[in-house]
């Protein structure tokens, strides 16, 4: 028995337990996954049960930087969205799953992407700003919060937002789950080829929506979810065949 769990606040909407149970099929492996939805003031006692009691702690908004406190080794300069247990080492599969995400929606993006535009400054947007990066990507950042875009761009070495061209926009923010038009509220026009949102539910977002009106292909996160549930999973059980894996809890969520 694999034991997961996925720590955050708010989350009573994941659909984390059905990814992972249907990669365990998939693979082989029986796993159970329990959801420890907490506010703050139990954030310390929480992490240090959890440690104790399973192989792998995913972790969500908004504890991905507060995770880093119970720590022993952190392979991410970003926050921490999976722990190996065992050892008490922090990783972030989020920017992989990102990728590997892309890949599916856009068969052509990497040839026709030059800049990137990234909505949000938070752990989410700081894990697809390296990722774009890291290939090769000129990546550009937005926020609400003039401050909080600054100090993304210096640690991940992108560059504010101040209209330069950009073939894909990624909204990394909350906005869209209940509703709000990202766009609208930050001032932001619809000219791009590639639109990708991280939120999963609902499937097609007001930021989508808009953006596929305009004639852009669009992506939805709930593929990111999948990637990056197999590389953290990938990560305590050794290799395995990832297109099975996708193939059972893609599945899953559509049934």
């Amino acid at each position: 028995m694999v034991k997961l769990a996925l720590l955050g606040s708010g989350i009573e909407y994941t659909k984390s337990p059905t990814v992972h149970r249907a990669i365990g099929g998939a693979i082989g492996r029986d796993i159970s996954f329990d959801v420890l939805d907490v506010p703050v003031e139990r954030l310390d006692q929480t992490v240090c049960d959890s440690l104790k009691s399973y192989d792998g702690l995913f972790v969500t908004k908004p504890y991905k930087n507060d995770i880093k406190r119970f720590l022993g080794d952190i392979k991410t300069a970003c926050g921490v969205n999976f722990v190996r247990c065992s050892d008490k080492t922090g990783y972030n599969t989020d920017g992989v799953g990102f990728i590997r995400a892309l890949d599916k929606a856009f068969c052509d993006w990497r040839s026709r992407v030059d800049g990137a535009l990234v909505l949000g400054a938070g752990g989410a947007a700081a894990s697809v700003a390296e990722a774009l990066g890291k290939e090769g990507k000129k990546v550009y950042i937005l926020d609400r919060t003039a401050m909080n875009a600054a100090r993304l761009t210096s640690s991940v070495g992108a560059a504010l937002y101040t209209n330069q061209p950009a073939e894909l926009i990624v909204n990394a923010t909350s906005a869209g789950r209940h509703g709000e038009d990202i766009l609208h509220a930050l001032c932001v026009g619809t000219e791009f080829e590639f639109a990708f949102d991280l939120i999963y539910d609902p499937p097609e977002t007001p930021f989508l929506r808009r953006l596929k009106g305009a004639g852009a292909k669009t992506g939805g996160g709930l593929d990111m979810l999948v990637y990056q549930a197999i590389a953290g999973d990938k990560i305590l059980t050794g290799e395995f065949d990832e297109d099975a894996a996708y193939a059972a809890a893609a599945a899953a969520l559509n049934g």
